[in-house]
């Protein structure tokens, strides 16, 4: 890999590594971000490397852990940072926080159900095939989510209508603080995944360049192909499962797999190297942009005025609908209200 493609992944991963880094930092401080948030501290690797293949017209569709993925397709910073402080120049105006961010111009939707985004990548899929679209959908879920029935109807379905996704699973292998093992009887999501004739990647690698050449594999052989891919990406998230708090003192949980990667922090390895064939004031410069473009979000997001009461209810209470809608089925039986309730006798 060229020295300039490195550091446009670099440029991405410490944006995503410094907006994580001060937003823990200053999030009980403040006490004025209005929402729960899942930081992806430590899980950036993959987010850096796919920035560099996404285009407008591709779909992400995310996890809760999404804001890797959200700066990975170019979505402004001082909108996703404004929606964690509940303002109306968020991203979403302040209404869905971090677990459902979107950005619907850069076709970037993040969801807070557990594998929802899953499913729903089967339909921009299919639009994107019907279409004869050259575009992707990338889809993003954790080990926990591998444990839904519905991503394994997602996966047949993808695979008989030879649909052009890319299924990413992020293994940290916790789901909040329970060990896989502790969870399922099997995690070889490499036979399940293959049970449905999907071509299966598996990325354990660190090196950014080995996580790039995988990536632009399952990449190619989505166009090539035609066909659906599942890469299991093994990671391991350095901050807490959820808020700025560092969970792993007061539960101890995972204390041996933080100490596996700690020598395997991806970030640090891919700065390093960059400095040995670059220059250390090139690397300043880049991390100097992201942390002006970071604080300054910070700071227009404070100063924002948030969205007014009634002004949001008619983001519920819409009386038009899209053109393609021609008309309402009408229930065909009356709900009978009145009917009385079963209550049940104890065994």
């Amino acid at each position: 890999m060229n020295k300039n493609l490195l550091k446009k992944i670099y440029q991405i991963m410490h944006l995503i590594r410094f907006s994580q880094e001060h937003l823990i930092n200053i999030y009980h401080p403040e006490d004025k971000m209005k929402c729960p948030i899942h930081f992806c501290k430590g899980q950036e690797a993959l987010a850096s490397c796919l920035s560099q293949f996404l285009v407008k017209d591709d779909y992400i569709l995310s996890h809760h852990r999404s804001h890797g993925y959200y700066i990975s397709k170019k979505c402004p910073i001082d909108q996703m940072v404004a929606e964690f402080y509940g303002k109306r120049s968020g991203s979403n105006e302040g209404l869905a926080g971090s677990q459902e961010l979107s950005y619907s111009k850069n076709n970037f939707y993040s969801g807070t159900i557990l594998s929802g985004m899953f499913s729903i990548a089967l339909g921009t899929a299919y639009v994107q095939k019907i279409y004869n679209k050259r575009n992707i959908t990338y889809t993003v879920i954790g080990d926990g989510g591998m444990e839904e029935g519905i991503v394994y109807e997602t996966l047949n379905l993808a695979s008989l209508k030879s649909l052009p996704i890319l299924f990413i699973c992020e293994n940290n292998r916790y789901s909040v603080h329970t060990n896989i093992n502790e969870r399922t009887k099997s995690s070889n999501f490499k036979k399940k995944v293959e049970s449905f004739d999907i071509k299966y990647i598996k990325i354990s690698e660190y090196e950014i360049e080995s996580i790039f050449k995988k990536l632009k594999e399952a990449i190619q052989y989505i166009k090539s192909n035609a066909k659906p891919v599942f890469i299991e990406y093994d990671t391991m998230r350095t901050c807490g499962h959820v808020g700025p708090e560092d969970d792993d003192k007061e539960h101890d949980y995972r204390k041996l797999d933080l100490l596996k990667w700690k020598n395997k922090d991806s970030f640090i390895d891919l700065r390093k190297k960059l400095i040995r064939i670059s220059n250390i004031k090139s690397i300043n410069l880049i991390e100097k942009r992201n942390i002006n473009i970071v604080k300054s979000a910070v700071t227009k997001a404070q100063k924002a005025k948030t969205l007014n009461f009634n002004t949001s209810l008619k983001y519920n209470l819409i009386k038009k609908f899209s053109n393609k809608v021609k008309s309402f089925a009408k229930p065909s039986i009356d709900f009978k209200s009145n009917q009385k309730t079963t209550k049940l006798n104890p065994y």
